[in-house]
């Protein structure tokens, strides 16, 4: 519920800052990046305290398969290029392709490694050296992330991954946080059998978090196949969207964002609405919210379903609630997908793309 409320209303945030870009040309650029970019900050936080929240309740389940470290590393520092871009640090990352594979869910493992880049990236002053490193060691890897930050004081060091902990003298810095993301790093690496240090000469002398993980001894399984070529991306083709979403300001956002990339919408804020427009519409997408009055977006995905003609109505959720109960309900229900508000608007546009005519 926490979630749902802390999203909700960041959604429309971002889609009115998405139509400010695509209509204001060169007008408050500097205001729409700034506003951008504290908003992704909140969700930040929200991602960060809902982990916290699972993780200390026991609701993270790991999907494992076996991964090769670098491609996770990858991953890694995809998610926090954006940091590291903007404050225009020097990045240096060596590890081999292939010859550290663990057993891992690749997202989550991907996420604490992120953590450890952002945190890197936050105490480090701009365009200074951080380096990532993997490496064996008898039975296991080590993923090295060092930074020449502002260093950790010695009597520091036993606590920075405990929860709320932060650096004295660092809680005036714009990038502080909560002092949630080491906790949450050493978690994560805690369910994959691993363990973190963390490591610094003292203040002013940079720090160095060391995780340590098995690897996977089972050398002789067959390598994943190739991945196929991606196809290139459709052209993006015109279609009808009902929007379900008793948030008036949040649905008529999105609809005049998706009219902005030449799509047909009709907004309604509750399921009956919905049901009643459904068959003269003919959506080809439905969006629709979880959180409904009358009747909620699940039962309103198995109406859908049960109207003729509506089998290959590509239904979509979009909601605050993100857990993974969330999703497998949402499956059951019907729904083809489940997007977290606030939705990325490049893979809402892509999900249209997929839609059928």
């Amino acid at each position: 519920m926490l979630g749902h409320e802390l999203r909700n209303p960041l959604a429309p945030i971002l889609t009115a800052l998405e139509l400010m870009d695509l209509h204001g040309g060169e007008a408050f650029t500097r205001e729409r990046t700034t506003i951008s970019r504290q908003v992704q900050h909140v969700v930040r936080l929200v991602d960060d305290l809902l982990d916290v929240s699972r993780i200390t309740s026991g609701k993270v389940q790991l999907i494992k398969e076996r991964v090769e470290v670098a491609e996770v590393i990858a991953e890694a520092v995809a998610m926090a290029s954006p940091l590291l871009e903007r404050r225009f640090q020097n990045l240096t990352i060596s590890a081999t392709a292939t010859g550290l594979p663990v057993m891992a869910d690749r997202g989550r493992l991907a996420q604490a490694i992120a953590n450890l880049l952002t945190n890197a990236a936050k105490y480090t002053e701009p365009r200074r050296a951080i380096d990532v490193t993997a490496e064996a060691q008898g039975a296991d890897v080590l993923v090295r992330v060092r930074d020449s930050g502002i260093g950790i004081a010695p009597e520091m060091l036993p606590n920075v991954f405990d929860l709320f902990v932060q650096e004295k003298g660092s809680l005036d810095r714009a990038q502080g946080g909560l002092g949630i993301g080491l906790t949450v790093v050493r978690s994560l690496v805690h369910l994959h059998d691993g363990s973190v240090e963390a490591r610094s000469a003292g203040l002013g002398q940079g720090s160095e978090f060391v995780v340590r993980l098995p690897l996977d001894p089972d050398q002789a399984r067959d390598p994943a196949p190739a991945a196929s070529p991606e196809a290139k991306p459709e052209r993006p083709s015109r279609r009808r969207v009902l929007i379900v979403d008793d948030n008036v300001e949040a649905a008529e956002m999105l609809a005049t964002l998706l009219e902005a990339h030449g799509h047909d919408t009709s907004v309604v804020g509750d399921g009956p609405s919905a049901l009643a427009i459904a068959p003269v519409f003919q959506p080809e997408v439905a969006l629709l919210d979880i959180g409904l009055p009358v009747m909620d977006g699940y039962e309103l995905a198995r109406r859908l379903r049960g109207i003729p003609g509506f089998a290959t109505t590509r239904l979509v959720a979009i909601t605050g609630y993100g857990q993974a109960s969330d999703r497998r309900r949402s499956r059951e229900a019907g729904f083809d997908e489940h997007l977290v508000k606030p939705v990325n608007v490049d893979t809402l546009i892509k999900i249209l793309s997929r839609a059928r005519h």
